[in-house]
């Protein structure tokens, strides 16, 4: 019942694509965390005799582990071997597997955007399973599973400095539509190939899942740990909010590339800003013309840094407390500056903006807090735990965004239609999980409702000075301060009329606005009765016509061009007369002809 009940949610959580038979299959999370060059989350997979090995995931085509051989040829000293440490390690003489007869060579490394030294990977096949932790759903194989087996292949950085790898990286199938890759037997010979499985295409084909697709969201360590996602078949759309970015896998269809980077900006997106400004854009071309009006990226979960331009790492490292280290090409934080601990505790966030391949009008952002590149470096890459910023600056020209980035981004993908996409991922506050079919032609993929500044809320700490600090209690003594400012500026104002009318009642004194005469002086036949008999009301008044002040849209009042320098009254509705002196000032209006 409970996994009917899953396959109908699922099932109507779908809306981008078709809803079709299968379940996604979920690969499992380990428990651990490794790299000395982050930590990084990283999944776990059991191959040949249900042999646990912890690799990265993200590739494309065959994927590659370090084998048997690879600590006793890269140990150095009384260096412990890391990979064996996390379980990244593939004994081939316990699994169940065979080297196949063939005659392609195999890559010393896994992405080309690490410098990688050694000799060649053996090409290997053996069984896979997506492992035990696969909640409701079963676990599922693919036998003649593509592999690579590396024995001595390391990174080497700037200061020719080698360093071992510290897991391996899961490939997640091929485009457009392969199940299989296909190997000569010998150099030039079509006959007899060699066929090795491919994980989507052949769990597609095998009809164990719906689709040759995937959805990804690695997660990240720190401050919370927010655990990775990864669905074959389909994707948690709660892993993917605001925009989704499409865009074609090319050829030689050998990696998620060509993502159009058209800027990087800072942002400050909460509270006030330790910056002179809470946006400051221009970064990626900053100071090198040859970048154009974007740059083509990569997008490559099997490497850990942000490779750029060292004229683009260098513009963003202007504003921030950190210091370019040659040996290894990487920034480390200054955490002695106490600008350090409020921008990477700050809702300040490394923004890259993407424009749409097929609406340059239209463009998606991806923002990366500063909190999740606030990464540490270890042994042996460091003698010490070290903070660092992890813009590549010494990338050799190979651009590409690796987990550091994808620790914020949804990377999804339709390996038979040769499309991935992108869109920013949530924060620590996620809502649960939900599950969504890809079918075989889906071009798109919808994102959830989840707005992603909430879901950093509780994990960031908002400098004062935002527009939110306009707290209630601060809006209600605002408008207490108003109140009584305007009601003593009412109490003058009254005051000060009282004044005028008792000055025109006792004096005969008129008022004038701006040189225009609103009430005129009482008449001189008002002022000789003042030394006489009293006169009628109507006498001390003049019954001349008063001129108007003519209007035009707007009610906009102007001076007729013949009274220019003359003094005219305004328009009044109707006569107003004084009450005699006997009511003791008290005034009252009497309307014309009573």
């Amino acid at each position: 019942m409970r996994h009917l009940s899953t396959v109908i949610a699922v099932l109507a959580a779908s809306s981008s694509a078709q809803q079709v038979k299968g379940t996604p299959k979920q690969i499992s999370w380990s428990d651990k965390t490794l790299g000395p060059d982050g930590p990084w989350n990283a999944v776990t997979v059991a191959l040949g005799n249900n042999q646990d090995v912890t690799a990265y995931p993200g590739k494309m085509w065959e994927s590659f582990f370090p084998g048997e051989s690879y600590c006793a040829n890269t140990a150095t000293g009384d260096q412990p071997c890391y990979a064996q440490q996390v379980g990244a390690i593939y004994n081939e003489s316990a699994g169940t597997g065979s080297i196949p007869k063939v005659s392609a060579d195999a890559a010393n490394g896994f992405t080309p955007n690490m410098l990688s030294t050694g000799r060649e990977g053996t090409r290997y096949s053996d069984r896979i399973s997506l492992g035990d932790d696969t909640g409701q759903w079963t676990n599922d194989e693919v036998d003649n599973f593509d592999m690579v087996l590396l024995s001595d292949t390391q990174f080497q950085y700037p200061n020719r400095n080698k360093y071992p790898i510290f897991a391996g990286c899961l490939s997640l199938g091929a485009s457009p539509a392969v199940v299989n890759q296909s190997f000569p037997a010998a150099a030039g010979q079509t006959a007899g190939a060699v066929n090795m499985s491919l994980l989507a295409g052949t769990l597609a084909e095998q009809n164990a899942i719906n689709s040759q697709t995937f959805g990804m969201h690695i997660g990240s360590t720190a401050p919370e740990r927010v655990p990775g996602s990864l669905w074959l078949g389909g994707y948690d759309r709660n892993r993917a909010v605001n925009d989704m970015l499409a865009i074609s896998i090319s050829e030689p269809y050998d990696a998620f590339s060509g993502a159009p980077l058209l800027d990087i900006s800072i942002n400050v997106v909460k509270g006030g800003s330790l910056f002179n400004w809470t946006s400051k854009g221009g970064l990626l071309a900053s100071g090198n013309s040859s970048i154009g009006h974007q740059l083509n990226v990569a997008v490559d979960p099997c490497s850990p840094y942000l490779n750029l331009p060292k004229s683009t790492c260098d513009a963003i490292a202007a504003d921030i407390p950190v210091r370019y280290d040659e040996g290894l090409g990487l920034y480390l934080w200054n955490t002695d500056s106490p600008d350090y601990s409020r921008i990477v505790r700050s809702p300040s966030v490394l923004s890259f903006t993407f424009v749409d391949p097929d609406n340059n009008s239209r463009q998606v952002n991806i923002s990366v807090p500063f909190v999740h590149l606030n990464l540490t470096l270890d042994q042996p890459l460091v003698d010490k735990p070290t903070p660092y910023f992890p813009c590549n600056a010494a990338s050799n020209g190979n651009y590409a965004l690796g987990r550091a980035f994808l620790q914020d981004a949804f990377l999804g993908a339709n390996l038979k239609t040769a499309i991935y996409f992108m869109s920013q991922a949530p924060g620590p506050n996620m809502n649960g999980e939900s599950v969504t079919l890809m079918d075989d032609y889906c071009r798109t993929l919808e994102t959830s409702n989840n707005d992603w500044v909430t879901s950093w809320d509780g994990y960031w700490t908002p400098l004062p000075g935002g527009p939110e600090d306009e707290s209630p209690s601060r809006t209600k003594a605002s408008t207490i301060v108003g109140a009584t400012v305007g009601g003593s500026a009412g109490v003058m104002i009254l005051a000060y009329v009282g004044f005028l009318a008792w000055r025109y009642h006792r004096h005969g004194k008129g008022v004038s606005l701006c040189g225009l005469s609103l009430i005129k002086d009482k008449p001189d036949a008002w002022r000789r009765a003042q030394a006489g008999s009293p006169k009628s009301m109507i006498e001390y008044w003049p019954q001349q016509p008063v001129p108007e002040l003519p209007t035009n849209a707007g009610n906009t009042w102007q001076l007729p061009a013949g009274h220019l320098d003359q003094t005219v009254e305004m328009e009044t509705p109707h006569v107003i007369h004084e009450m005699p002196g006997h009511h003791n000032g008290h005034y009252q209006t009497y309307e014309a002809g009573t």
